[in-house]
C-alpha cells in the first residue's frame, strides 16, 4: 500500500486492496491530504454511537471534506458456544458547515415514514419546497433553526443524495454514511457528493 496512514490490524487482503484502488481513484481526481488532527467529535453523532466498538481508521482530507474510515468489528454467533467476527471498514464523510443547524437527520423518505406522519406528525417539511419534502424524511430538535439553515440552495445540494445514504447535522457539523461496506465507486460519489455541500456558501 501507497505508506497511506490507515488501520490494518486485523483487516484483510482483499479489503485492504478496496483501500488501495479508492485512493487510486480519488487521486486521479482531488487533491488528497492526511490532516494531523481530526477536529469533529464523532461521539456527539448517534449514528457512530450505534457503534460502540468502532474506532477511526484513518482520515483523509479530499475535495473540502472528511472521507474518514470508520473500523466496524462485526460478530455473528455461529452455533450456541461459538461466534464468528471479523472487521471491516465503512466510508464516512465529514463537512463542517457555516451555520448552526441544530440537531438533524435527513434520508429518504419511506412508505413507512409516510402512513406514521399520519399518526404522529415529527418530520419538518418545507412548504414552498414540495419537491424536496416529498422525497426526504427530516427531523430535528430546534424546527425554527433548522428551517432558518436548510436553504432552496442546501436542499437542491441534497437533491444528489443516494438512496441508502443518511446525513446527520450535529449544530456545524455534517455526518453523511451508509451501512454498506466500502467500495470505489461509492467513495467516489460519497466524496463528490459531500464537496458539494461544503462548497455553499
Amino acid at each position: 500500500m501507497h505508506n497511506l496512514p490507515i488501520e490494518t490490524i486485523d483487516i484483510d487482503g482483499d479489503e485492504i486492496q478496496v483501500i488501495e484502488d479508492i485512493y487510486k481513484a480519488l487521486n486521479e481526481k482531488f487533491n488528497i491530504t492526511f490532516p494531523d488532527n481530526f477536529t469533529i467529535d464523532t461521539g456527539q453523532f448517534d449514528s457512530f454511537n450505534h457503534y460502540p466498538e468502532a474506532s477511526i481508521g484513518a482520515v483523509w482530507q479530499v475535495n473540502r471534506c472528511y472521507l474518514t474510515f470508520i473500523k466496524i468489528h462485526y460478530i455473528f454467533r455461529v452455533r450456541a458456544a461459538t461466534n464468528s467476527d471479523y472487521y471491516r471498514y465503512q466510508l464516512w464523510a465529514f463537512v463542517k458547515l457555516k451555520n448552526d443547524f441544530g440537531r438533524i437527520v435527513i434520508r429518504h423518505e419511506s412508505f413507512t415514514d409516510k402512513v406514521l406522519e399520519l399518526i404522529n406528525p415529527v418530520e419538518l417539511d418545507f412548504e414552498d419546497d414540495k419537491a424536496f419534502s416529498s422525497i426526504f424524511y427530516v427531523v430535528t430538535n430546534d424546527k425554527e433553526k433548522a428551517m432558518l439553515a436548510m436553504t432552496w440552495n442546501f436542499r437542491n445540494a441534497l437533491m444528489d443524495m443516494q438512496d441508502d445514504w443518511i446525513i446527520e447535522i450535529v449544530n456545524n457539523n455534517l455526518l453523511i454514511y451508509n451501512n454498506s461496506c466500502i467500495d470505489t465507486r461509492d467513495a467516489l460519489a460519497l466524496t463528490e457528493f459531500a464537496g458539494k455541500i461544503a462548497a455553499l456558501r
